[in-house]
């Protein structure tokens, strides 16, 4: 093949492609493509943490669900129906007693930081004529 040369004194005229314009130009379409690259990179990582979080979230509601199921089972029982109902409802068979045990209230007392020498005597002395309750 034959090469075009240029005729002497003629000059060359090849455009650039390096000129500061179209330079301008890619450098401006960099930017733009590396912000939408950052913008997707954050929300990746959001997006990994929201998995972990649903993650923890769903173990949590398997365990609890494998609860209810635990005692949903138990309740179907006989035994487990008549649990409930005494618990919830503080019934009796027929044929039962209730036993009901009632403290007897404590004395009330003055403490001794309080009291003084005749107080205390006092309180002795009316002690032997009070009647046990």
């Amino acid at each position: 093949m034959k090469e075009i040369q240029p005729k002497k004194g003629e000059k060359k005229k090849i455009k650039k492609l390096y000129s500061k314009p179209v330079l301008l130009l890619l450098a401006i379409v960099i930017v733009f493509l590396a912000k939408g690259t950052w913008g997707v990179y954050q929300k990746e990582l959001e997006s990994r943490k929201n998995v972990a979080i649903v993650t923890t979230e769903l173990e949590d509601l398997q365990k609890r669900k494998a609860e209810l199921q635990g005692e949903t089972d138990k309740i179907n029982t006989e035994e487990g129906k008549e649990e409930a109902i005494r618990t919830k409802f503080q019934v009796s068979k027929g044929g039962e007693r209730v036993l009901v045990v009632v403290d007897r209230p404590l004395p009330t007392s003055f403490t001794e930081e309080n009291s003084n020498f005749f107080s205390k005597v006092w309180d002795s002395v009316s002690g032997i004529f009070k009647k046990d309750e």
